[in-house]
This record gives structure tokens, sequence and C-alpha cells, in this order.
């Protein structure tokens, strides 16, 4: 039985070489920006074959948040997205305020009352998160 071999194995001296499938492929790296989020993982080739599904997995992908723009991660674009946003409730209550004492109705007041409570609760909210930045960087500087 010594002298049986298959491939690139000896059955009396264990593995004589190994051998790639694949050995034209190159691996890269992806360009900076081109590569996929952290929380989108690639999965391993085996894992990806013999792992089923499980409840928790349909769990989690039905809760995860569909998100159409990924550079609102950055905590600097999404302040910005938030100051724009409290910009844009600002000009509407200002341009509904005159329409609606024009018009002296219950719904074009009770339309300005919920502009102007969602602005002022923004307005709090950056407040807020100015504070925090604030006390952050106290900690920071001992």
């Amino acid at each position: 039985m010594s002298d049986m071999k298959l491939g690139g194995l000896a059955f009396d001296r264990g593995i004589d070489r190994v051998t790639y499938a694949r050995q034209d492929a190159g691996t890269a790296l992806p360009e900076r920006g081109e590569a996929a989020p952290p929380d989108v993982g690639s999965r391993p080739q085996l894992d990806a074959l013999l792992s089923r599904p499980s409840l928790d997995d349909g769990l989690e992908e039905a809760i995860r948040p569909q998100l159409e723009n990924r550079d609102l991660l950055a905590p600097a674009r999404f302040r910005q997205a938030l100051d724009g946003a409290l910009a844009q409730l600002r000009e509407t209550a200002e341009r509904m305020q005159p329409a609606a004492e024009a018009a002296g109705n219950d719904t074009g007041t009770e339309q300005l009352r919920v502009v102007n409570r969602a602005a002022r609760l923004l307005n709090e909210e950056c407040g807020l998160r100015d504070l925090l930045q604030m006390y952050r960087s106290v900690l920071y500087q001992g």
C-alpha cells in the first residue's frame, strides 16, 4: 500500500504538493470608497453553502433599515442633513404663517402648529447634540 498515489497525495508520506483550482484569478483589494460597508460583510463561500437561513436571520433582515443614502452614516454629513431639515421646517412654517392667519380655519392652524412643533423638536435635538459634543470635547481634554 506504500506505492499508492492519488493526485498529489502519497498515502505513505502525506501531501506532496498543494494545487489551487484558480491560480490565474488575482485577488485585489477594492478601490477606496467602493468597498462594502462594514455591516454588510461578505460571508465565506463554504458558510454560505452550508448554512441555512434561520428564523433569527429572517427577523434581522426584516428589521434592518433600508438605507438609500449611506453617506448619512458619517457624522458630519448627518449633521448637515439635520441642519438642512431644520432650515426647511423653519421656511415651511414661515410660509404657512400668513396663509393660516388669513384663512382662519382650524386645518391651517393645526398644520402650522404641527410644523412648528417639529421644528422646535428638531431644534432641541440639535441643541442636545451640540451639548453632547461639548461634553465629549471636555472629556478628551481631561
